[in-house]
C-alpha cells in the first residue's frame, strides 16, 4: 500500500518546510466521494438526485471539486505530516499546494515555525543585586493611619448645624431644565460630601448654610466643554431636599481600635503585624526583582531568533489579560483608549523577551533534569486554593475542567528553574529604595 511521504527541509533556525505527497490512490478515494455527495445532493433539470452523469458533474464543477478536495486533503494530513516528519510548530502553517489533477499524486508544502534547538550556557554565578527588607516606623505608621481613615464613620450633628465645607450631606433632589426634567436627573438619599467637588463646586456652595430638613433650589451653570453633552453649555434648576447633615469622624489610634480589627489585642501588637505584613510584601517584590534581574541576564548571555508565531500568541494573551480586567470593570478596549494594533507595536519587543525567557527556562529545566512530580503538583493546588480562599477540591476541579494542569505545571516547573538559578546566583546585598520613592511600589493596602 503506497502512503503518504514526507520531507523536511530546513529554511533557518527556528523555520521548517514540509513537503507532503499524498498517493493517487488516496487523491482518487477523495474525488470519488465529493463527486458522490454532490450528485446526491444537486439537481439539475433532467435527472433524478443522485443520477446525474459523472461526466456533467466534471464539466460543469470539475475545478470546483478539485479546489476543495485538495484542501481536504490538506486538512485531513496535516497532523499526521507534521508528526511523520517529527516538526512540533508553534506557529500557524503558511500553506503552498500544486493543483490536485486526478490520476496523479497530489503535493503540498507547509511552512512553520519550531521552537530553537538551545544549549543554555553561562547560568551559574549570575549577578545580581537584591535589597536588604527594612520597614521603618515612619511606614508603618503611614499604614495605621491609612487603617484610621477605612475605618471613619459619619455621625449626624445637630438639626440646627448649618452646612459647613467638609460636612456630609445626604440629598433627595430633582434636576430641570426650564420647566423640563432632565433624564436621569433625579436621587434620593444622595451622600455628597461638601468641597469634594464631586458633584459641582457651584452646586456644592449654594449648599452653604442649609439646614437638615431645608428645602432650596440651585442653580447651576455647566461650560461648554462639560463631558455631558445633554448639560454642556445649559443652566440646570436642582430642587434639592437636605435629609441629613453628618461630619467624618476618624477612631483613636489606640488599643480599643486596634481590637476593632479582630487581628491584634491592642496597639503596639497591631503595629508588629503590620510591620511583618510590610517586611513579607518587600520580601516578595524583592524576589520579583531578583527573579527578573536573573531571567535579563541568562537572555543577554544566550541570545537567539525567537519564533514570531509565539511572540503573536504572547501578545494576544497580554491584549486578552487587559481586555478582561477592563470587562470586570465595564469598558471596553476601545473606551480606555487601546487600539490592538497600536498595542501590538508598543509591546512587542516585551512579548518578545518574555517568549524568549520562557524558551530559556524550559531549556535549561531539561538540561538540568528537572521535573515536577504530581506531589508537588498538588502542593500548587494547595496553594492556590490557599490564594483564592477556595476548598482544595473546588480549585482542584476548576483546574481540570478549563485544562490549566498543564499550565500550573510549566509554572512550578520555571519556578523551580528560577530556585536553581537563585542558589548558583552571585547575590550582592543593597539599601532599600526610601520611603515613598517611585522604586519602591505602592503602599499596602
Amino acid at each position: 500500500m503506497t502512503t503518504m511521504k514526507v520531507s523536511v527541509e530546513q529554511l533557518s533556525a527556528i523555520e521548517r518546510k514540509v513537503h507532503v505527497e499524498l498517493p493517487q490512490e488516496t487523491v482518487r478515494r477523495g474525488l470519488d466521494k465529493a463527486y458522490r455527495e454532490l450528485s446526491r445532493t444537486l439537481k439539475i433539470k433532467g435527472f433524478r438526485p443522485g443520477k446525474v452523469p459523472l461526466d456533467i458533474l466534471k464539466r460543469r464543477f470539475g475545478t470546483q471539486v478539485e479546489n476543495d478536495v485538495g484542501l481536504q486533503l490538506v486538512n485531513d494530513s496535516f497532523v499526521d505530516a507534521m508528526k511523520q516528519g517529527a516538526i512540533e510548530a508553534v506557529s500557524d502553517p503558511r500553506l503552498d499546494r500544486e493543483p490536485l489533477l486526478e490520476g496523479q499524486p497530489f503535493r503540498y508544502s507547509v511552512v512553520v515555525e519550531i521552537k530553537p534547538e538551545i544549549i543554555v550556557r553561562d547560568y551559574a554565578k549570575l549577578p545580581v543585586r537584591r535589597k536588604r527588607v527594612d520597614v521603618s516606623d515612619e511606614e508603618v505608621g503611614v499604614q495605621l493611619e491609612l487603617r484610621r481613615q477605612a475605618n471613619a464613620f459619619l455621625r449626624t450633628r445637630g438639626d440646627d448645624h448649618p452646612v459647613g465645607t467638609g460636612d456630609h450631606v445626604l440629598l433627595d433632589f430633582r434636576a430641570f431644565i426650564g420647566s423640563q426634567p432632565v433624564p436621569g436627573g433625579e436621587a434620593k438619599g444622595y451622600e455628597l460630601e461638601i468641597g469634594s467637588n464631586r458633584f459641582s463646586a457651584e452646586f456644592e456652595n449654594k449648599l452653604l448654610g442649609a439646614l437638615k430638613g431645608e428645602e432650596r433650589e440651585v442653580e447651576v451653570t455647566y461650560p461648554a466643554d462639560h463631558p455631558n453633552k445633554n448639560l454642556a453649555g445649559r443652566t440646570v434648576r436642582f430642587e434639592v431636599t437636605v435629609k441629613d447633615v453628618m461630619e467624618r469622624l476618624v477612631p483613636e489610634l489606640n488599643d480599643e481600635f486596634a481590637r476593632t480589627l479582630g487581628s491584634a489585642q491592642n496597639l503596639e501588637e497591631l503595629r508588629g503585624l503590620i510591620r511583618q505584613q510590610a517586611e513579607k510584601q518587600k520580601k516578595t517584590a524583592n524576589d520579583g526583582e531578583v527573579r527578573q534581574q536573573l531571567v535579563d541576564e541568562l537572555t543577554a548571555r544566550n541570545p537567539f531568533e525567537v519564533p514570531q508565531g509565539m511572540v503573536e500568541r504572547e501578545l494576544q494573551r497580554m491584549l486578552e489579560t487587559i481586555r478582561y480586567r477592563l470587562a470586570a470593570q465595564n469598558v471596553t478596549l476601545e473606551q480606555a483608549g487601546i487600539q490592538e494594533g497600536t498595542f501590538k507595536q508598543q509591546n512587542r519587543d516585551r512579548a518578545e523577551n518574555s517568549v524568549r525567557a520562557t524558551l530559556l527556562l524550559e531549556r535549561l529545566a531539561a538540561q538540568e533534569n528537572l521535573v515536577v512530580t504530581d506531589d508537588e503538583l498538588e502542593e500548587g493546588l494547595r496553594r492556590a486554593a490557599e490564594e483564592m480562599n477556595r476548598p482544595p477540591d473546588k480549585v482542584k476541579e476548576f483546574y481540570r475542567k478549563n485544562n490549566l494542569m498543564e499550565p500550573l505545571r510549566r509554572q512550578l516547573l520555571e519556578e523551580k528553574v528560577v530556585k536553581l538559578l537563585v542558589e548558583q546566583a552571585d547575590i550582592t546585598e543593597v539599601p532599600p529604595d526610601p520611603p515613598g520613592s517611585a522604586a519602591q511600589g505602592e503602599e499596602i493596602s
